[in-house]
């Protein structure tokens, strides 16, 4: 027994010493990841037309020619924007660069010299759940203000890609403020609601901001819709409260809010689309098929729509519409992984196998830790009798998923 407690004790001891300087290690490296960030976030104000303060977000600096990231709802409404430098300077924002309506991300530029702007890179690596983040933002009424926490989760949602969910507070006003790993680089983008008693923080990957078409730029007056008062009943302020949910995997509640929407502006391709998705969620396929056709309607190279069509086409044991749908998708974005993935599916149903194998091996071409392909991958060379490389797909999903490789190794020593 003596012996026991001299062993276990140094060892215990030991243990928790390396744990305490991991974490202060982690702790230690904040203060300088604050000080290398903080010169590239700013302030961004919003005013009415009569000069008023109408609201107030966060955003960075993701160019040298002062392009600025923030979330796309920071600018709903507004006459006239601004942004405030750690320098204390303030400039006009003059164009809008692009944006990505689904993901609530806009790019918009300021002129400032190149010598006063310090861009921020992208991470171009999926953060681990539990790895440590921080937020630096401005919070209202206080500037520059530090949140740290962990990935508390990295969904996948159906048409619309991860999203990163975090412990690390955001407040109103920290909305577009970069998330950023120990390295100091940005997993992704800050965006804070407060819907029905719950506080919901997510950040909106870097690969979308990477992804940001660069447009003909419009002027805030061209691109500005409605008033700011008005926007979170409007068919847009409707869609992100139900684009929130749909992050959070809370469907029957977002379901409502792209139904008002769709209602409010029937046109509205995106909200049409998310319904889409939602009803085929639920297993209402059929209303799912009829959802993304309206979407489609609206706009025929809307991708995502069409994969949605497939994906439904699909559950309802329709396959040749399901794959024509998601050939759709592919002829209208090439780089579809998703869509490629679903065409996978779809062959591998029919039992045409050595096509679903192509399809899944394009997915993952574009994508290379697309885990789910993989695995489907696996399942295909399974079917055709080749273990070997559907063992290959097992040591790949190994670091990428560890419970999807449970299923793959089962399937393959069973």
């Amino acid at each position: 027994m003596r012996q026991l407690r001299r062993f276990l004790i140094p060892s215990v001891t030991l243990f928790f010493c390396f744990i305490f300087s991991l974490s202060a290690l982690a702790q230690g490296k904040l203060p300088e990841i604050v000080k290398k960030i903080e010169p590239s976030t700013v302030v961004i104000l919003t005013y009415d037309k009569d000069g008023k303060i109408i609201g107030q977000g966060s955003g960075f600096f993701i160019s040298e020619k002062g392009d600025i990231i923030t979330n796309r709802h920071v600018l709903a409404g507004a006459h006239r924007a601004e942004v405030k430098t750690t320098s204390g300077k303030v400039y006009a924002i003059t164009m809008i660069v692009s944006e990505d309506k689904e993901a609530d991300i806009i790019r918009v530029s300021v002129n400032i010299t190149k010598e006063s702007v310090r861009p921020l890179s992208l991470s171009s690596s999926i953060p681990e759940v539990g790895e440590r983040v921080a937020v630096i933002g401005s919070p209202l009424g206080l500037e520059r203000t530090v949140s740290d926490g962990i990935v508390s989760a990295v969904r996948e949602i159906p048409a619309f890609g991860k999203i990163y969910q975090i412990t690390a507070p955001i407040s109103p006003g920290s909305s577009g403020s970069p998330v950023v790993n120990m390295k100091g680089e940005v997993i992704g983008v800050a965006t804070f609601q407060f819907i029905e008693g719950q506080n919901l923080n997510f950040a909106v990957p870097g690969e979308r901001i990477a992804k940001l078409k660069t447009e003909e730029g419009k002027t805030l007056n061209e691109w500005k819709k409605g008033k700011a008062e008005e926007w979170l009943t409007s068919a847009e302020g409707f869609y992100y409260i139900g684009l929130t949910f749909l992050w959070a995997g809370e469907y029957e509640k977002a379901l409502p809010y792209f139904e008002k929407a769709a209602k409010k502006d029937p046109s509205y391709a995106e909200a049409h689309s998310n319904l889409g998705v939602i009803y085929g969620i639920l297993g209402r396929y059929t209303e799912a098929i009829e959802a993304c056709k309206e979407a489609i309607r609206i706009k025929p190279d809307f991708a995502r729509a069409h994969l949605c069509l497939g994906v439904a086409y699909g559950r309802l044991g329709r396959y040749m519409e399901a794959i024509e749908a998601n050939k759709q998708a592919i002829r209208i974005k090439p780089d579809f992984a998703e869509a490629h993935s679903a065409l996978g599916v779809v062959y591998g149903k029919l039992g045409r196998h050595m096509e679903a194998i192509e399809a899944f091996k394009q997915a993952i071409r574009i994508q290379p830790d697309y885990a789910e392909a993989h695995l489907c991958l696996g399942f295909n060379y399974l079917f055709i009798g080749d273990r070997g490389s559907a063992l290959d797909q097992y040591k790949i999903l190994k670091s990428l998923d560890n419970n999807l490789a449970k299923q793959l190794f089962n399937l393959i020593y069973q």
